[in-house]
Parts: C-alpha cells; sequence; structure tokens
C-alpha cells in the first residue's frame, strides 16, 4: 500500500483553533503522511511554521462571492502532490474539495467541521445543497456529538457522520513562580481575582456579555479581565468596557503566540460563545488547570462537566456573575475544578490521540481509494 498524501484545505493560516489543527496536522505526520496545505484565502501568519519542514502553504486568493473554478485550482494542487487524500475543514473549503473531483474524480475527500458561526438553523438551500454534496466525501467528522447533530440537520445522512474530538499539547501546569511573573507584568494584584480569556474577538464569542459581568462584579469585589486576542470586535468592546467605566480592569493583550502563559495568571477562564464546536481554547485552560465557566452551548457540555467548572446559559451576563462570584469566594472549589480539569484533559482531549486518529483515517481512506482501482 502506498503512503497516504494529503492536500488540506482551509480557508486561511491565520491564528486560529481551526487552523492550530491544521498546522499540527501537517507537522506531526509529516513523516506518515506528507501533506500540502491549501488556504482558499490568503495564506495566513501561521504558514510561515510550516514552510521551514518543507511542508507547502499554497493561497488561492479567490475573493468574493462563489467560484466553482476553485475547485479546478484545488484539483490541480492535489495532482501536484499526488495526494490521495483532500482533507477539507469547514464548509467552504468542503465544497470546493468537492468540486474539486470534477477534475480529479480519483480524490478522496475527508471532511471535518469545526464548528458553526452562529446559533441559527441552517438554510433549506444549505440543507438542499448538502444531499448532494454529501455523496462526495469519503469520510465526514465533526468535533463532537452536538455539533454532528447539526451536520445530520444540514443533510448528511446519520449513519455517514464520526466524531473526532480536538485535543492540544498537555505541556506543565504553570507554577507560583510564572503566576506572580505574569501578575507582575500585568500589574495585578495578589489579592484581585483574575478572569482570563483567549479568543478572536468577533461576535459569536460574545464577549460583550464578560464585560458586562465584569462591571457587575466591580462594586462587590477587585476584579479584573485579562484578553488574550484580536479582532473585528476590539473597538466596540474597548469602548463597551470604557462605557461601563471598568477600562481599566479589562486588559486587552492582543494576539500572543504565547497565549497560554498569560492564563498563569488567571484564577478562573470564561468561554461565553454563543456557538462552538469545540474550544481549543478551554482545552488550554483545562491545561493550565483553571476551573472553567462556560456558555452550554455546542460541544461544550461535552468537554467541561460539573466537576471541571460550571455551565451557563448564553447571552447571560447575570448567570456569568454569578458563577463567578461564586468561585471568586471559593478557592477551594476552584482549585479542585481546576485539578479535576486538568485530568479530564490529560484523559480525553490530548493532541496526540487526535493525531493518530486522523493517521488512521488518512490511511484508511488510502487503502480503499488504491483498491477501487482494482
Amino acid at each position: 500500500m502506498h503512503q497516504p498524501r494529503v492536500l488540506q484545505v482551509v480557508l486561511s493560516l491565520n491564528p486560529g483553533g481551526t487552523e492550530r489543527l491544521v498546522v499540527e496536522l501537517a507537522r506531526r505526520l509529516q513523516d506518515r503522511a506528507p501533506a500540502m496545505v491549501c488556504c482558499l484565502d490568503n495564506a495566513g501568519a501561521w504558514a510561515r511554521e510550516l514552510e521551514p519542514q518543507g511542508i507547502e502553504v499554497v493561497a488561492l486568493e479567490r475573493g468574493s462571492g462563489f467560484r466553482p473554478m476553485l475547485g479546478r485550482r484545488v484539483a490541480d494542487l492535489a495532482r501536484r502532490h499526488d495526494a490521495t487524500v483532500i482533507h477539507a475543514h469547514h464548509y467552504s473549503p468542503f465544497v470546493y474539495s468537492c468540486l474539486s473531483r470534477v477534475w480529479r474524480p480519483g480524490s478522496r475527500v475527508v471532511f471535518t467541521e469545526h464548528g458553526r458561526l452562529s446559533d441559527t438553523p441552517p438554510s433549506a438551500k444549505r440543507r438542499l445543497a448538502n444531499r448532494i454534496l454529501a455523496r462526495f466525501p469519503s469520510r465526514v467528522f465533526a468535533v463532537s456529538e452536538d455539533l454532528k447533530r447539526h451536520l445530520e440537520g444540514e443533510g448528511f445522512a446519520p449513519d455517514a457522520l464520526e466524531v473526532i474530538y480536538n485535543g492540544i499539547e498537555v505541556g506543565p501546569v504553570p507554577d507560583a513562580a510564572l503566576r506572580e511573573a505574569v501578575r507582575q507584568a500585568l500589574g495585578i494584584d495578589a489579592g484581585t481575582f483574575v478572569v482570563g480569556t483567549i479568543a478572536r474577538l468577533d461576535p459569536v464569542k460574545d464577549l460583550g456579555t464578560l464585560i458586562d459581568a465584569a462591571a457587575t462584579l466591580r462594586g462587590v469585589l477587585p476584579i479584573a479581565v485579562v484578553i488574550v486576542g484580536d479582532g473585528p470586535e476590539r473597538r466596540s468592546l474597548e469602548a463597551e468596557a470604557k462605557r461601563l467605566g471598568i477600562e481599566r480592569d479589562v486588559r486587552f493583550l492582543g494576539h500572543r503566540e504565547d497565549a497560554r502563559r498569560w492564563l498563569a495568571g488567571c484564577d478562573a477562564y470564561v468561554n461565553c460563545s454563543i456557538s462552538e464546536g469545540v474550544s481549543l481554547t478551554i482545552l488550554e485552560a483545562m491545561a493550565a488547570a483553571l476551573p472553567i465557566v462556560a456558555t452550554r452551548v455546542g460541544g461544550t457540555p461535552e468537554v467541561v462537566d460539573a466537576a471541571s467548572g460550571r455551565l451557563i446559559p448564553s447571552r447571560d451576563a447575570r448567570a456569568l456573575s454569578e458563577a463567578l462570584l461564586e468561585l471568586a469566594r471559593n478557592p477551594g472549589v476552584r482549585a479542585a475544578l481546576g485539578r479535576s480539569a486538568r485530568q479530564r484533559l490529560e484523559t480525553r482531549f490530548t493532541l496526540e490521540r487526535m493525531v493518530r486518529e486522523y493517521a488512521d483515517v488518512y490511511t484508511s481512506v488510502t487503502a480503499n481509494r488504491e483498491g477501487a482501482r482494482h
């Protein structure tokens, strides 16, 4: 059997959870399943992490609107790389990967859906399109059981859907020295309750609810919010913090390559998304042994259980402030939740497990492809 060769198709390699997984799959499987990465849009900041390892990244710069001939360009790249598998991440890459089979019928498509951009139901147009597109991929994955159910609602056959949970590099638990160093760097004293989050500043992350909750708590206890990440909502979020009079208590750190380091100075982690697949940033917080407060959406309840955090309704600043107040007043509870979160990560959500499962998929799909030729 020939070695699997993979064309990873993604929107870009700009910093984000899906993009990090694509980078890790390409890097860690280079010996077993050599990869080329096709970015439909721009290459993105993380492309330079792959190029020194001989992993080619090609940006198609697609522009706006639906461009069917982009499928031919994906097919050309698959042919150039001699790819046995085209792995599409998210819906647009999936559509163009399916179209590529018009020009390269022998390609095998694997599709992973990583999340949803909103909490609205799928359109009738997408459900209709998926009745046709769902015939093309060899394997279809969601990153959570919840997302798998949504894919069923979008027209994919239930028996064709599988789940591979996201995973991260576990790494060491931050120690007291790093905690003190981070707090000093932020100018935060030992008596302040620090809430952290890592997110793209986008409407789906609903960080305005976190700022509103912090404003409610400001009169009850000394609190600081540390937001790592950047995006289109940054200015409006900064304006909201200023309007509420807590601009000094909300630290916008922007994008950081060492995002996990800043979690060492936090007492709790918040994810207040209105829609989520399996959040890598929640997993990062679990690695840092932090208690989690997260919205009960998407795959998050499959990651955060009662022993590792608190689940709350989305868009509910009051519920968020109440959960944070409980943790602020009970350091023993915080510590117990954090320990459990770390243990849960180590047993269920490691990067090694995720990479191994996708490697098995590539091998299986390649074997089936070759078998079909004979």
